[in-house]
């Protein structure tokens, strides 16, 4: 039996169910949390990205009713819509952020 093929397919094939298990898990405990909805205004927005790669992150902080302030990833489809000055509605679950503009 030729080891040096099946040791590296298993350990790949390891680490991909170790990665769906444990998005899994998230998900299930993340279900679990309440939501919470609460109303904020966008004052700032962010692109994050590494040199030399093309993934980019897009971020937008908001600041609730509280003074407190929260960075939010958000898609880059989202991202594009929203405006430094903008009220929107941010709904969290466990680690789930939802972001939705809000138009007055």
């Amino acid at each position: 039996m030729n080891w040096g093929f099946w040791i590296p397919l298993l350990l790949i094939v390891g680490l991909i169910l170790s990665a769906i298990i444990s998005a899994d898990r998230t998900a299930r405990k993340n279900r679990k949390q309440p939501k919470i909805e609460r109303i904020g205004e966008v004052v700032d927005k962010r692109i994050d990205w590494t040199e030399g790669s093309s993934s980019k992150t897009f971020y937008i902080t908001c600041e609730f009713e509280n003074k407190e302030r929260q960075e939010i990833s958000v898609s880059d489809d989202k991202y594009g819509l929203f405006v430094v000055g903008d009220r929107i509605k941010v709904t969290s679950q466990g680690t789930w952020n939802w972001t939705e503009r809000i138009i007055t």
